[in-house]
Formats: structure tokens, C-alpha cells, sequence
């Protein structure tokens, strides 16, 4: 709300200059520039959440976003604050459905909570996030068979590079895991690539560390 204010602060402005200098532009113009200015604000926002490779970028703009409970919860689960993901989680508004299933998973398997997991995993609606979780949860719990079943059908290289991190991580491979950690780092953009990135960086120091990622 505050960026829409200040640019139509800044398109208000504008209108202001040109009247001073008697520029008259048809209203069609005025109304295809404050449409760009918009446009180029949502296309800026896009790249950083879903494009960008720079993480200090998003970094950046999940800081100024904190106070919303997406963001907020966000930055918990990358520091690994479970508590305070999971209070931030139940601050989600309806909107925001999937992403409150999809922390819940991650505090749930963090915690060791993998059948509390299976159930919020299995009402993802999204296929490649319930593949990808599901066969997660299959590889903390043994089951090669059906592990390496979801992993085929999770469609996204850097989910399948996480998955094959996860399974060397626990087989005890280190080299293997940080190969595959790179090749999932590597083809991730966005907020998706600083979520890996932050939440590597804060597993190698921690102490009951029970995944790669």
C-alpha cells in the first residue's frame, strides 16, 4: 500500500510539472503512464520473488515486508524459529492456505512429527509441493520404494536436486549432498533460491539437524 501511495504520489507530481510547463497530454496518455508505473511495479516485484538470483535482493524485500505474517513466517522457518513460524502460520488469512500447509509440513518434519507431516502433506493441492513433501517424509521414514516413486513424479529440477541432497545427506554421503545442494542452489531463483541458501547456512550449525536443507 505504501509503494501504490508513493507512486501515485509520484505520477500526481508529474501531472503537477507538466501543467506548470502547459504540457497538455490526452487523458489516454496519462492513464498508459500511471498503467506503466503499476506494470513496473508488479513486474519488479515478480523478479525478485520468482527471477532474481540475488539473495541479499530478496533478502532485502523480506525484511521491509516483515510485519506481514507470510514474510515473517518466512524468515522463522529459514532461521529455523518453529515456534514463532508456527504463531505466524496461524496469522495467515485464508488466502494464504497452501503456504500455511506447506510451513506446517516443514515444522512438522523438523520436529520429528513426520505422521502430523503425512496428513497436512496429503491436503496440498499443489502436486510438485505434495510430491515433493510426501516423498520427503517416505525418505525420513525408510521407505526407499515409495520415496523414489514421488521423487519421479515432482516435475521441477530444483525440488529433485533437494530430494537426491536429502537422500545423500542421510545415507551419510556429505559429498554427494553438497553436490546436489548446488545443483538445486544453482537452478533456483527468487525467494525459493534464499529460502536454500539461508536455510543451509543455518543447518550447518545446528545441533539436532535432521535434513541437508
Amino acid at each position: 500500500m505504501k509503494n501504490l501511495l508513493f507512486w501515485a504520489l509520484v505520477g500526481a507530481s508529474t501531472g503537477v510539472f507538466l501543467n506548470v510547463l502547459n504540457v497538455q497530454l490526452p487523458k489516454s496518455i496519462g492513464i498508459g503512464i500511471i498503467s506503466l508505473i503499476v506494470i513496473g511495479i508488479g513486474c519488479y516485484r515478480m523478479y525478485i520473488l520468482f527471477w532474481t538470483k540475488n539473495v541479499n535482493l530478496v533478502e532485502g524485500y523480506v525484511k521491509k515486508r516483515i510485519k506481514h505474517p507470510y514474510y515473517a513466517l518466512t524468515k522463522a522457518l529459514v532461521h529455523k524459529q518453529f515456534e514463532q513460524a508456527e504463531q505466524y502460520a496461524e496469522q495467515l488469512k485464508k488466502g494464504y492456505a497452501e503456504a500455511k500447509k506447506l510451513a506446517l509440513v516443514h515444522i512438522y518434519i523438523e520436529q520429528g512429527e513426520l505422521e502430523e507431516a503425512e496428513h497436512v502433506a496429503s491436503d496440498i493441492q499443489n502436486e510438485t509441493a505434495r510430491y515433493y513433501n510426501q516423498a520427503l517424509i517416505a525418505l525420513l521414514r525408510g521407505q526407499e520404494d515409495r520415496f523414489e516413486n514421488l521423487k519421479q513424479k515432482v516435475k521441477k529440477h530444483p525440488f529433485c536436486y533437494v530430494l537426491e541432497a536429502e537422500r545423500a545427506f542421510r545415507n551419510g554421503d556429505q559429498k554427494e549432498a553438497e553436490r546436489y545442494g548446488k545443483l538445486a542452489i544453482s537452478t533456483s531463483r527468487g525467494l525459493q533460491r534464499y529460502v536454500l541458501v539461508r536455510s543451509l547456512e543455518n543447518q550447518q550449525n545446528h545441533p539436532n539437524r535432521r535434513t541437508f536443507f
